[in-house]
C-alpha cells in the first residue's frame, strides 16, 4: 500500500477536495467563466466568429476570440457534465500542478543524474506548508476560466529552466516548449509571459557565459554536489549551445503567429497591454494596493522568498531565482501577475531551500522531519523515488468523480449539482425577471453582468462586456465616468444612449439596503432609475441586481 498511499498522494487530495470546496461558488465569479462557454460553443457549432454576436453597440463588428482553444475545451467540458465537470477539470489541474511543486520541494530530481547534485531537502510537512502558502497567495485570482492554462503554463516553464540550468535535462525539454508555446498561444495570451520569463533566462544565462570568456568556467573544489559553485555558472558551455538557446527563445517568439486570426491576435494584445482605461474598469488590472488583503499576502510571500534568497549568500544566486523578482514588479504594476509571481516564487523556493541558512540551521538541530540532505541518507532518496504510483488514487478518484458529473449523478462535492452560482456575483435570481424581456430586445447592462446575460438570456442583446479589446478605450471610459456620475448626470448619459441604441430594458447591479449610508446604500444609477418611474419601472429584483423596462 506504500507504493500507492504517499505523501504526494495526501497532498494531492487535500488541495484537490480543498480547491472543490473553495471554489464551489468562487469558481465562477468572473463573468468571462460564463462567456467564453458560449464563443466555444459557437466555435463548436459554426465556427470560431469572425464579428461580434452579443452587442448592439458593435454588432457586426470584427471581433475574433483571442482564447478560442481554452473556450471550445469549457464548451465541451459544460456539454459534457456542466459547471461540475469544468469545477472537476479547474480542481485537478490546481492539484497536479502544486503536487508536482510539492515533490520538487522534497527531491529533485526523478532519478540520478551524474554530475549534479540533488534539489529539495523539504520534509513532507515543511514542503505542504510552503507550497500550500503558494496556492493561498495566488488563489485569489484563480477562476474558472483561460488564465488558468497561464498560471500552469508558466509554472512548467519555471521547472524547465530550473532543470536545465541544474543540468538535470537536456536542451530537449526546453526545445518541447516551443510546440507547446504554440498550444498556449492558442489558450491565453500569457504566452507572452512565458517567452519573457525564458528570455530572462536565457540572457542572464549569457551573460554568465560571456563573462566566462566563452568557456566554462573550472569546478570549484569539491565541487557542486556540496553547496554550489562560489561563482555563478551558465548551463550554457560552448557557443553551439549558447546559439541553439538563442534559436529556441526566437521560435518561442514566433509562436503567436500561429493561430486562425493571424496578426489580429497580436493586434488585439497589443490594444490590451496599452490600454490607459482598462485598469479603472477591470479591477484585475489595477495597480497592487500593498495595505489591501490580497497585497498583504503577496508582500507576505515576497519577503518570505526574499529572505530565503539572502540567505543562499555569500552564494551567488542562480538566474532562474531571480525570476520572481520581475513578477513581483509586475505585480505592483498590475494585480493580475500576483498568481504569477506566487508560482514562479514557489517553483524557486523548491530548488533553492537547500542552499539556505534555515535548512542548514534545520539538518543541523532538526529530526529530518523539516530539512535534510539526500547526499547523507540514500536509503531515504530510494524510499522518495520508490512511490511511483502515488498517482494511481488520485487518477481514480478524479475518473470516478468524471463520471459521475458526465452521468449528472448527485453526490457531495465530486458528482452532478454541487457547483452552486452566488447570488451576489451571478445575479440567477434574477433568471425571471429577465426571461420574461422578449427575445432580440436590446439591453442596458452594467459591464460586470454582460457575462451573465450572454449566459442566461441569450436571446438578448446586450449594451456591453468585459471584452475590452473589442469596446475600446473611448466606450470604457464614457461609460466609467458615466457610473461615476451623480444620478442626474448618469441620466443625461442613459437616455442619450437609449436615443442612440433604441433600448427598453436595463440590468445594473444594485446594493443591499443600508440605512447607515446615503440614499439607504443604492447606487447612482439605481437611485436614477428610481426617481424616474414616469420613464422606467421596475421589472424584477434580486440581491445584487435589478431590471428596469422603460414605461412606453
Amino acid at each position: 500500500m506504500n507504493r500507492f498511499l504517499r505523501p504526494e498522494t495526501l497532498f494531492f487530495l487535500l488541495v484537490w477536495v480543498g480547491t472543490l470546496f473553495a471554489f464551489r461558488e468562487r469558481g465562477f465569479w468572473d463573468p468571462g467563466s460564463l462567456w467564453h462557454i458560449v464563443v466555444g460553443q459557437i466555435t463548436l457549432d459554426r465556427g470560431i466568429p469572425q464579428t461580434d454576436p452579443f452587442s448592439y453597440t458593435f454588432e457586426g463588428q470584427p471581433w475574433v476570440p483571442q482564447q478560442w482553444g481554452s473556450e471550445v475545451l469549457m464548451a465541451v467540458a459544460h456539454d459534457r457534465g456542466g459547471f461540475d465537470l469544468m469545477l472537476l477539470a479547474f480542481a485537478t489541474g490546481v492539484a497536479a500542478l502544486f503536487t508536482l511543486i510539492f515533490r520538487r520541494c522534497v527531491l529533485s530530481p526523478a532519478r540520478d543524474v551524474p554530475g549534479t547534485e540533488y534539489g529539495g531537502g523539504m520534509g513532507p510537512m515543511l514542503a505542504a506548508l510552503v507550497v500550500g502558502g503558494g496556492i493561498f497567495v495566488g488563489a485569489f485570482h484563480y477562476y474558472v476560466r483561460p488564465h488558468m492554462f497561464t498560471i500552469a503554463l508558466l509554472g512548467w516553464t519555471m521547472m524547465c529552466a530550473i532543470d536545465y540550468e541544474r543540468g538535470w535535462c537536456s536542451i530537449r525539454r526546453l526545445a518541447w516548449l516551443v510546440p507547446l508555446y504554440v498550444v498556449w498561444t492558442n489558450l491565453h495570451g500569457g504566452v507572452l509571459g512565458g517567452t519573457m520569463t525564458l528570455g530572462l533566462c536565457v540572457a542572464g544565462w549569457g551573460v554568465l557565459f560571456l563573462a566566462s570568456g566563452g568557456r566554462q568556467p573550472p569546478e570549484v573544489p569539491g565541487g557542486e554536489k556540496t553547496r554550489g559553485a562560489d561563482a555563478p555558472r551558465s548551463p550554457i558551455t560552448n557557443w553551439p549551445v549558447a546559439f541553439a538557446l538563442v534559436g529556441i527563445v526566437s521560435a518561442c517568439l514566433l509562436t503567436p503567429l500561429v493561430n486562425p486570426h493571424g496578426l489580429r491576435m497580436l493586434d488585439i494584445w497589443q490594444r490590451l497591454l496599452a490600454s490607459k482605461v482598462m485598469p479603472q474598469v477591470i479591477s484585475e488590472h489595477k495597480p497592487m494596493d500593498p495595505t489591501s488583503q490580497t497585497g498583504i499576502m503577496i508582500v507576505g510571500m515576497a519577503a518570505v522568498y526574499v529572505v530565503l534568497l539572502l540567505s543562499t549568500l555569500p552564494k551567488w544566486p542562480r538566474v532562474t531565482w531571480l525570476i520572481p523578482l520581475v513578477w513581483l514588479v509586475l505585480t505592483f504594476k498590475s494585480i493580475r501577475h500576483g498568481p504569477l509571481f506566487a508560482i514562479t516564487a514557489a517553483v524557486c523556493i523548491a530548488d533553492l531551500w537547500r542552499f539556505t541558512a534555515l535548512h542548514r540551521y534545520l539538518v543541523k538541530n532538526g529530526d529530518g522531519s523539516l530539512a535534510w540532505n539526500p547526499e547523507d541518507d540514500p536509503a531515504r532518496v530510494a524510499l522518495v523515488r520508490g512511490g511511483t504510483r502515488w498517482w494511481v488514487i488520485p487518477a481514480a478518484l478524479v475518473a470516478l468523480a468524471a463520471a459521475l458529473d458526465v452521468a449528472r449523478v448527485p453526490v457531495p462535492v465530486i458528482g452532478a449539482g454541487w457547483v452552486q452560482m452566488d447570488v451576489n456575483e451571478v445575479p440567477v435570481d434574477l433568471n425571471p425577471a429577465v426571461r420574461v424581456i422578449p427575445p432580440g430586445s436590446r439591453v442596458f447592462n452594467d459591464l460586470d453582468l454582460g457575462g451573465y446575460l450572454i449566459y442566461y438570456a441569450p436571446t438578448l442583446k446586450i449594451y456591453m462586456d468585459d471584452r475590452c479589446e473589442l469596446y475600446g478605450d473611448d466606450m470604457l471610459r464614457e461609460y466609467i465616468d458615466a457610473i461615476k456620475s451623480p444620478p442626474e448626470e448618469f441620466g443625461a448619459k442613459l437616455e442619450g444612449w437609449r436615443d442612440r441604441w433604441g433600448f427598453d430594458y436595463a440590468v445594473i447591479t444594485s446594493n443591499p439596503p443600508d440605512d447607515t449610508k446615503p440614499d439607504n446604500g443604492k447606487s447612482r444609477r439605481e437611485q436614477y432609475f428610481l426617481a424616474h418611474p414616469e420613464r422606467w419601472r421596475e421589472l424584477g429584483r434580486g440581491s445584487r441586481a435589478v431590471v428596469f423596462e422603460r414605461v412606453r
